[in-house]
């Protein structure tokens, strides 16, 4: 087997490619309120500090809605690389406590009501409230008692006391570039906890709570057309990483520089190329993850040579007429160990 073809081999066989971006964002939640399970939907705490997700002690289920303005923050064009969920639990008693975040496929109200006492039975909804059977007390109503929400989760998010944030799932991402591409279907999300455990229901701090460090938010990170940036980290190689550098303007016909360092020394590389990304990586060995999609397509660039300091050299050019595109890349090279490869952070690109 050639060099190249073993190269070839070993890195389709393993890479996966994620990749987040040259600006990161936190958006704050512009909506949320609690949902309490009553026949008679008067109940609501749409001002509260509070919100509930799953099976109370009587029992009586709570959900908890939740809506980003999206389009408000991050500008249009953009491409969502990563995105992930942070709440902050006050309490929970339900074992591994998880939540599934729905979206929600109706505009809902988010109302002023504020509940008496720690806000786990509701107050008397007014109008403009949500509850269980209104989406806008008391005139529009969801189609079904709980909420409108997709049937599949979008994510799940751990519910353990204090800061909880997701991972950076797939669904998430779809989600929040889909809201920013079209914001009039941007309807939030709906938390369902554990709603089989008696007691297990979750208490979490609404964006009406006096501490706002404590409010839900987004944590995005996202590239604009034109924008190239480094993602991740790369492979031990000696005391350090190997490291990928992008530069230039990600226009048709624009030749990229693609900047390899610490690189295994005096060896041979490429530059591995795909259309999309797996922002969390794949960890193929200690501290060495892999960032483009094994299920997508993976297509292998020039080979490129490392000199005597682990330096190297490689380039891509933008195709012209193909605006909006994502382009990842991540090097590998040979370094002679039972890994058979070093992996670079990732770098990506948006065409314009």
């Amino acid at each position: 087997m050639t060099t190249r073809s073993l190269l070839g081999a070993a890195v389709i066989a393993a890479v996966t490619l994620s990749l987040p971006a040259q600006t990161t964002t936190s958006i704050v939640a512009d909506k949320d309120t609690a949902l309490y399970e009553s026949a008679s939907g008067t109940l609501a705490n749409g001002g509260g500090s509070t919100l509930f997700a799953g099976l109370t002690g009587q029992p009586k289920l709570r959900r908890t809605l939740l809506h980003f303005d999206v389009a408000n923050v991050i500008p249009q064009g953009s491409r969502v690389l990563s995105a992930q969920l942070e709440v902050s639990v006050i309490n929970v008693a339900a074992p591994n406590p998880m939540a599934a975040a729905h979206r929600v496929t109706q505009a809902w109200s988010e109302g002023t009501t504020v509940a008496p006492g720690g806000q786990g039975g509701g107050g008397t909804a007014q109008s403009g409230d949500a509850t269980w059977l209104h989406s806008d007390y008391p005139n529009s109503f969801w189609s079904s008692p709980g909420g409108d929400f997709a049937t599949l989760a979008s994510f799940s998010i751990p519910l353990a006391t204090s800061s909880s944030v997701s991972s950076p799932a797939p669904g998430l991402i779809s989600d929040v570039q889909n809201w920013l591409d079209a914001p009039a279907n941007n309807f939030g999300w709906l938390l369902i906890g554990d709603e089989a455990t008696p007691g297990g229901a979750a208490k979490i701090h609404s964006r009406e709570s006096s501490n706002s460090t404590k409010h839900a938010r987004l944590i995005v990170s996202y590239l604009m057309p034109g924008e190239v940036a480094a993602w991740g980290n790369g492979c031990p190689v000696g005391a350090g990483t190997m490291n990928l550098a992008l530069s230039g303007v990600a226009n048709g016909g624009v030749t990229i520089p693609l900047t390899y360092s610490n690189a295994p020394l005096s060896s041979i590389g490429a530059t591995f190329f795909a259309l999309d990304l797996a922002p969390a990586g794949v960890e193929l060995s200690v501290s060495c993850s892999a960032y483009l999609p094994l299920a997508g397509v993976i297509l292998a660039g020039v080979t490129f040579a490392t000199d005597a300091i682990g330096n190297g050299a490689a380039s891509f050019t933008v195709p012209a007429g193909f605006p909006g595109y994502l382009i990842a890349c991540q090097g590998a090279v040979l370094d002679g160990t039972p890994s058979v490869f070093a992996l670079s952070n990732a770098g990506v690109m948006l065409t314009q």
